[in-house]
C-alpha cells in the first residue's frame, strides 16, 4: 500500500466530514504538532522508533533503521471492580459536599479493595491516591497529601509513561500541594515539569497547557512577581480566545484572574473592567440566577469602590499640595528678603547647581523678575571660577567666592515641610541654612545683611566637613616643621 501526504489527508477529510460533519479547514495541515500526532501514532499502532532529530518535512523522513521495536496492540477487556467504583463515586460526592471524614474513609477502603483486586499498580488505585490526597489538602494535612499525591505520580509514571496527560496532572497537582507548603520554588519546578509534558503529549495550544499557565501565575502573584504572573494570565487568554472562544467559562476564568492580579497591582480601574467581563460571559453561559455569577457582581462592586476610594484619595492629596504650594508663596511675598537670600546664595554657590535653578524659577514665579546678568565681567577669571567649583563639586563641597566652604542649601520641599509646621522665617534661615542669619532691620533698598558665624575655638582646629584628617595632619606637620627652622 502506497500512501502519501496529499492522499493521507484528502481521506482524513472525508472521514471528518461522514462522521463528525465537520469541514477542516485549509490550513489544518500546517497547524498540526507534529511530534504529538507522531507519538500518538506510534502508540496505536505499536511502533518504536529512535530518538532523533529528523527532517519532517522531507517526502521520506525515516528510514527502515529508526524502527527499534514492533509491539503488537490488542484489544483486551479492563478489570473494573463494581464495589471499588461505587465507593469512589460516593466519596466524590462526599468531598463536594465539604464532609471530608466521611469522603477519607470511602476512599481509603476503595483502595484497600483495588490493592486486591488489580494490584498497587494500576490506573484506578492512582485515581484513589489523587482522591485521598484531595481531601487531605482541604483538611489541612499538607504532608499527607504530598505523600498520596507522590503515589499516584509514581503509578501514572509506571502505567502510563512519562510523558502522559495524566503524569502531567499529577506533577501539576503536587506543584499545588507544594506552594500549599510555601515551598514556591519547589512548586514551580513541578510546573514546569508539567508543562513540558503537557507540550509533548498535547502540544502547546491545548486548554490544560492555559489552565496550567492560571496556575503558574497565581505562584508568583503570591511571591510579589506581578510583572511575570501577567504575563503567564495574557498567555493563557490568548490561548482561550483562540482555542475555546471568547465566551466559553473557562475565559471568563482567564479574566477573573487578571482582575485579581490588577487589583494587587493597585489598577482597580483595570479590575474592574476585566471583571466587567468575566460578569458579561457568565451571565450568557449560566445565568443571572447562578452563585458563580452573583460573586462576580461582588467582585464587580468590591473593586469600583476601590476605584472611588483610591480617586478621592488623590484628589485630596491634590488639594493639600495645592494648599501647601500657596501658604509657600503667600510666605515668601511677605517675606522678599528670603527670596533675596536664597537669590544670593545661589549665586554664590554656582549657576549649575540644582538649588539655584530652583531659587531661580521660585524667584520669576513670585515676583515676576529674573536675576540680573553681570556686566562687565572678565570672562577668563569666571573660567577659573568655574573651574574651582567644579573641582568642589566633585568633592562634595560647595565653594563660595571668598574661598569659604558652606553647607548646601536645603531642597524646595523642605522648606515647604518646615512651613507646613508653622516655623517662622527666623527659624527656617537659624535652623537650616547653619550660619544665615536675618536681621528684622530691614535697610531702605531692600537687601539683607548676612553674617558669617564664626567657628568656635575648639572647632578651630578641625578640619571642614567632607575633607577627612588628611589636611588637618598635613598642617600640624608645616606646624611642627617651623621651630626646626627656626631653630
Amino acid at each position: 500500500m502506497n500512501v502519501c501526504s496529499e492522499t493521507l489527508w484528502s481521506d482524513i477529510k472525508e472521514f471528518a466530514k461522514l462522521k463528525y460533519q465537520f469541514e477542516l479547514p485549509e490550513d489544518a495541515k500546517m497547524r498540526v504538532k507534529t511530534v504529538s500526532v507522531i507519538r500518538n501514532l506510534c502508540q496505536k499502532v505499536g511502533i518504536t522508533i529512535a530518538a532523533r532529530r529528523y527532517d519532517l518535512n522531507s517526502s521520506t523522513p525515516f528510514q527502515t533503521t529508526d524502527i527499534l521495536n514492533l509491539q503488537p496492540v490488542v484489544k483486551h477487556s479492563v478489570p473494573l471492580c463494581s464495589e471499588a467504583k461505587e465507593l469512589v463515586e460516593t466519596g466524590k460526592i462526599q468531598l463536594a459536599e465539604g464532609m471530608l471524614s466521611e469522603a477519607y474513609t470511602l476512599f481509603s477502603e476503595a483502595f484497600s479493595i483495588l490493592q486486591q483486586v488489580t494490584g498497587p499498580m494500576h490506573r484506578e488505585v492512582a485515581n484513589c491516591c489523587r482522591y485521598l490526597a484531595m481531601v487531605l489538602y482541604h483538611a489541612g494535612d499538607m504532608a499527607g497529601a504530598i505523600m498520596q499525591q507522590h503515589k499516584e505520580l509514581i503509578i501514572n509514571e509506571r502505567c502510563l509513561g512519562l510523558d502522559h496527560p495524566d503524569t502531567a496532572h499529577s506533577y501539576g497537582n503536587m506543584a499545588l500541594f507544594y506552594h500549599g507548603l510555601n515551598q514556591t520554588e519547589l512548586a514551580l519546578r513541578h510546573m514546569s515539569r508539567a508543562l513540558l509534558l503537557l507540550s509533548l503529549s498535547s502540544g502547546p495550544d491545548h486548554p490544560d497547557v492555559a489552565a496550567t499557565f492560571i496556575n503558574v501565575a497565581m505562584m508568583y502573584q503570591d511571591i510579589g512577581k506581578m510583572n511575570t504572573a501577567l504575563r503567564y494570565l495574557q498567555e493563557a487568554l490568548k490561548k482561550n480566545e483562540r482555542l475555546l472562544g471568547e465566551e466559553h467559562i473557562q475565559t471568563a476564568v482567564c479574566y477573573h484572574a487578571l482582575a485579581i492580579a490588577f487589583n494587587c497591582m493597585g489598577a482597580f480601574k483595570l479590575s474592574h473592567q476585566h471583571e466587567k467581563k468575566t460578569y458579561d460571559i457568565l451571565v450568557k453561559q449560566l445565568g443571572e440566577e447562578d452563585s458563580r455569577t452573583r460573586d462576580s457582581q461582588n467582585w464587580m462592586k468590591t473593586f469600583k469602590m476601590r476605584e472611588l476610594q483610591l480617586n478621592a484619595q488623590k484628589q485630596k492629596g491634590q488639594a493639600l499640595n495645592a494648599a501647601s504650594a500657596q501658604k509657600a508663596i503667600d510666605i515668601l511675598k511677605a517675606h522678599p528678603d528670603l527670596i533675596q537670600a536664597f537669590q544670593a546664595a545661589a549665586g554664590a554657590g554656582g549657576t549649575g547647581s540644582s538649588s539655584g535653578s530652583v531659587n531661580k524659577s521660585l524667584n520669576a514665579a513670585m515676583i515676576g523678575e529674573t536675576i540680573p546678568r553681570g556686566r562687565g565681567v572678565d570672562e577668563r577669571a569666571a573660567r577659573a571660577a568655574a573651574e574651582v567649583r567644579k573641582k568642589a563639586a566633585a568633592r562634595g563641597l560647595l565653594i563660595r567666592p571668598h574661598g569659604v566652604p558652606v553647607q548646601a542649601l536645603p531642597p524646595l520641599t523642605q522648606l515647604l515641610n518646615i512651613i507646613n509646621s508653622g516655623a517662622t522665617p527666623d527659624a527656617v534661615n537659624n535652623g537650616e541654612t547653619n550660619g544665615v542669619n536675618d536681621t528684622n532691620s530691614h535697610p531702605s533698598n531692600g537687601s539683607v545683611e548676612v553674617k558669617i558665624d564664626q567657628p568656635s575655638s575648639e572647632e578651630a582646629g578641625q578640619p571642614p566637613v567632607g575633607l577627612g584628617k588628611g589636611l588637618g595632619s598635613l598642617d600640624t606637620k608645616k606646624q611642627k616643621s617651623k621651630p626646626k627652622a627656626s631653630s
